[in-house]
């Protein structure tokens, strides 16, 4: 793949997130309303309203670590093969988490909020630890048959 499409699939991306920030349907109380309406089929779900808020806490951090996971891992093939690739990306994504919770404050029904900045360099930083483990294992196996 080229240089340019990498790059491209980083913006993709970016705007992706942009988009999630940007558009109401993807707020916490959207998101916990749909929760309630889908455990309400759910056979353990039905006793009252005490799962939806745990899970609806679950499925946004999980969002968070994962949307920004997949940015560090793009920046990272874009950046690719500067010895600096793996800390741009990290920055990147950080810098880019940040700009998009002070997004989110100028948004009706959304807040901002630090933590959530700090989800999402910890969901950039956990990409980016596994494919640098990978890696390794990719490499350690190349020199092992090569021998």
């Amino acid at each position: 793949m080229s240089q340019r499409m990498r790059w491209v699939l980083v913006l993709g991306w970016c705007i992706v997130i942009y988009c999630f920030s940007e558009f109401s349907v993807f707020t916490g109380a959207n998101t916990e309303r749909l929760l309630r309406h889908l455990l309400a089929y759910w056979p353990f779900g039905s006793q009252g309203d005490g799962g939806a808020s745990p899970l609806n806490f679950l499925v946004r951090k999980s969002a968070h670590l994962s949307a920004f996971g997949i940015l560090a891992v793009l920046v990272f093939q874009a950046l690719l093969p500067r010895r600096w690739a793996y800390i741009g990306a990290w920055v990147f994504a950080a810098v880019y988490a940040a700009t998009d919770e002070w997004h989110q404050s100028f948004e009706p029904g959304r807040t901002a909020a630090v933590t959530d900045v700090a989800i999402d360099a910890c969901g950039a930083l956990i990409a980016l630890c596994i494919v640098f483990s990978v890696r390794r294992v990719q490499r350690f196996k190349r020199n092992e048959y090569s021998a």
